[in-house]
């Protein structure tokens, strides 16, 4: 079974379809933003959180929204949401709250179509995750609910965890040759 699920998510991220102007324009905002704050649920949170330390290692202000001290978000920062479904609460209304006030929203979602993407100014489209039966995240666990495989939404996660990373290294590269 190990082997299967390496074979699958080694298939699965080889397969990833990068949208160039959206890697750009997250770029971009983050190397213009003055603060950079994270939110997400569950393993996306986790995720979230990997990305914050790796953008402390270069320098930028960094602020994951569930943590005990932020800052208030203000106009001209960026915040980055992570969720599989687009739909995962409090993450979205966090996102609605934040666009409201005038943050450049980006998203990592498996779903184009969904109420995050919605409201974001850039869309990273990560493919991993399926068309839950429920809306609500902690029915999902709780009932067992899970994709086959690489469950709890695996593929996701690690997907946008390699993605993230490429990031770092494109912001390093370009600080190192600047």
């Amino acid at each position: 079974m190990l082997r299967l699920v390496l074979e699958e998510i080694t298939s699965h991220v080889k397969s990833m379809d990068i949208d160039d102007d959206a890697r750009i324009l997250m770029e971009k905002y983050l190397r213009e933003a003055s603060k950079v704050f994270i939110c997400g649920f569950g393993e996306s949170e986790l995720v979230g959180k990997a990305f914050a330390s790796r953008l402390s290692e270069i320098r930028r202000d960094v602020f994951v929204i569930s943590e005990t001290i932020v800052p208030e978000i203000n106009e001209g920062n960026i915040l980055i949401a992570i969720s599989g479904s687009g739909e995962t609460e409090p993450t979205l209304s966090i996102t609605k709250k934040a666009a409201d006030i005038g943050a450049k929203i980006i998203s990592i979602t498996s779903f184009r179509d969904s109420p995050l993407a919605q409201i974001s100014d850039v869309v990273i489209e990560i493919p991993g995750r399926i068309k839950a039966k429920t809306k609500n995240y902690i029915e999902r666990r709780v009932s067992g609910e899970y994709e086959p495989l690489t469950p709890f939404g695996a593929l996701f996660e690690i997907s946008t965890m390699i993605y993230l990373e490429g990031i770092i290294a494109e912001l390093a590269n370009k600080e190192v040759n600047l």
